[in-house]
This record gives structure tokens, C-alpha cells and sequence, in this order.
């Protein structure tokens, strides 16, 4: 009979320690805060995960103004970006579109930049050094 009680015990104590963690873990706000200044930089693809291979081999340069170049072995371009209010990365052709393609930022870290299209394309970039 003891062994049964103290059995019920650790299942209990278990069982709360499991809600008690899950709970705290679910009503936390999602994790869309972020320094913005860490995409100011040169960064390259790595990997582009879907059927575009337009991002493939081209490095982009974010600077402070919101000017993005991107650029391959023989040429350059220039485009724009903003941050939404969501937090949202929008990039446009020019800085007074009032519109442009969107990502998700994923993840944003001093070397690791990870976004995610409308389409589900998500594209890895790393930070060149």
C-alpha cells in the first residue's frame, strides 16, 4: 500500500510539473522582437528552400539606409528595404514604392539571417566575415 501511494505521488508530482511547464511555455508571447541593426552587413546565400534559384550565388549588402544591394560575380543592383510594423522585412524597387515582396524573419542572429516568403520559399543568408 505504500509503495502504490508513494507511486501516485511521483505520477502527480509528474503530472503537474509537466502542465506547470507547458502552461508557462504557452502563454508566452511569441518570439517576434529582434535587433534590427544585426542585418546591417554583407551577407550571402547558403541555401534557398524551394524551386527559386534566383537567390542562388548572389550576395546582398544591407546598409543602414535602407538601401540593399545585391550583387553576383559581374554585376550589381540596387533595391530597398523596410522593416513592417509586424517586423516584417519588405524589400521594393524603390524606397517610395508603397508596396513590396515580404518576409518573414525567422531568425536573426550577428551571423545567421533566415526569411520566409509569402510562398513558403525560405531563404538562408550567412553574414560574411
Amino acid at each position: 500500500m505504500k509503495k502504490l501511494f508513494i507511486g501516485l505521488l511521483v505520477v502527480a508530482a509528474g503530472a503537474g510539473a509537466f502542465y506547470y511547464f507547458n502552461q508557462r511555455t504557452c502563454n508566452k508571447p511569441a518570439q517576434n522582437s529582434f535587433d534590427k541593426e544585426l542585418i546591417i552587413g554583407k551577407w550571402k546565400t547558403d541555401a534557398v528552400i524551394a524551386n527559386d534559384s534566383a537567390f542562388n550565388k548572389l550576395n546582398y549588402n544591407f546598409e543602414k539606409e535602407g538601401l540593399l544591394i545585391i550583387s553576383d560575380s559581374t554585376e550589381a543592383d540596387s533595391t530597398h528595404y523596410e522593416w513592417s510594423k509586424t517586423n516584417d522585412l519588405v524589400w521594393k524597387d524603390k524606397a517610395t514604392d508603397s508596396s513590396g515582396k515580404t518576409y518573414a524573419v525567422l531568425k536573426l542572429t550577428h551571423d545567421s539571417l533566415r526569411v520566409q516568403s509569402k510562398d513558403s520559399t525560405i531563404i538562408l543568408f550567412t553574414k560574411v566575415k
